[in-house]
């Protein structure tokens, strides 16, 4: 792979052409009481404890799709950093879930709802269980997650063609005939955050398959601005170029992972231009535009890079767009798991940020290379 990497270096210079952490804050204590404040209300509006599953409306009856479901999982790993309560839920919560998991067919996957077999799979709900997934393994290293995380990116990848110069789509019967910087950006972070904890040949299969649909997303979906448009249209060749928080956000996150891979400063370069680029999504507040169910990943790249750089308009960007999802969930809960469970999310990330345990998780975490 080393002699692969000033090709791919090369070739996103091409197209783009044509930290240590600091001392733990005195607000953490804030920062973990709030956090245990939104999961409780969690618990009590939107856990069912029999069957293991979150619902996707406070008191509702109905759970949550596997998209809502992924987010909520991450909520709940996060939470079990600093809090053992979380543990057994985390185990039970993804047991739960195979009743989205479509065996029936050659390739397996999530089915947005509890499956019947219905081949109705987004890749981009996948890609986003890689991720989550191989959290809870770093965490805990029990196989249990590094294994299924393997199996899901085995789903997603199969999402990628030819057409439209490569790609995975949004669907996988192609609804839209869309391919989209949502199943493309997390696909690639979750391959090389896959091949840390694999050994050669395995580790550069999944390395060059990363790499592979990043040179594609930056080629075909990056705009001028360094963010990241929505998708191209496969039969038509139309590119939306509505650009969404949690687009650049995984980008960013693939620059950093090639950067600490590979050790070239273009990469660095790169993250960082996206993350100063991401001061465009924010209001007037100071908080980013997007709802929360998109924004708090950006909210996560920005605690990333800032880990990896150092500089603190980062931190203080995520903490200013943390604190106001906080006050106005206060004044008015979301009432959607997927909303609460996004910020859930982003308090523990603060936590983790603020306390010993969290500080030394994501510095192993942000270390970490291929056996």
């Amino acid at each position: 792979m080393n002699s692969a990497r000033p090709l791919l270096a090369g070739t996103l210079t091409a197209i783009f052409a044509c930290a240590s952490l600091t001392p733990a804050s005195a607000q953490a204590p804030k920062h973990q009481e709030q956090a245990a404040e939104v999961m409780s209300y969690i618990q009590e509006h939107f856990w069912d404890r029999k069957s293991g599953l979150y619902m996707s409306k406070a008191d509702g009856k109905e759970p949550e799709l596997i998209w809502g479901a992924g987010v909520m999982f991450s909520a709940v790993v996060a939470a079990a950093r600093h809090d053992k309560e979380y543990r057994s839920v985390m185990r039970k919560f993804f047991e739960a879930m195979d009743a989205y998991w479509d065996t029936k067919v050659k390739i397996p996957g999530y089915e947005p709802a509890r499956t019947q077999g219905g081949n109705d799979k987004y890749y981009d709900d996948n890609a986003w269980m890689v991720l989550t997934f191989l959290e809870a393994y770093e965490q805990t290293g029990e196989s249990r997650y590094l294994k299924r995380a393997e199996e899901v990116l085995e789903f997603v990848i199969s999402g990628w063609d030819d057409k439209a110069g490569g790609g995975i789509y949004w669907h996988e019967q192609h609804k839209g005939n869309g391919k989209n910087t949502c199943a493309n950006a997390p696909a690639a972070l979750g391959c090389f955050r896959l091949a840390r904890f694999k050994k050669d040949p395995d580790a550069a299969k999944w390395n060059a398959e990363g790499e592979k649909i990043t040179v594609w997303t930056v080629k075909t979906l990056q705009g001028e601005n360094g963010l990241f448009w929505d998708n191209i249209d496969v039969t038509t060749g139309n590119i939306n170029k509505g650009q969404l928080t949690y687009n650049s956000a995984l980008m960013l996150r693939n620059f950093i992972s090639l950067h600490t891979r590979t050790g070239q400063q273009f990469y660095l370069d790169e993250a960082l231009r996206v993350g100063k680029a991401a001061n465009s999504f924010l209001g007037g507040n100071g908080v980013y535009r997007d709802p929360i169910k998109w924004s708090h990943l950006q909210v996560e790249a920005d605690l990333e890079l800032w880990r990896k750089t150092g500089e603190d308009y980062l931190k203080q960007r995520a903490i200013k767009n943390v604190e106001g999802h906080y006050e106005a969930w206060k004044k008015q809960p979301y009432g959607d798991l997927i909303s609460e469970g996004s910020l859930a999310r982003e308090l523990w990330l603060l936590v983790d940020h603020e306390t010993p345990a969290g500080r030394e998780f994501w510095k192993k975490s942000d270390t970490a290379k291929a056996k």
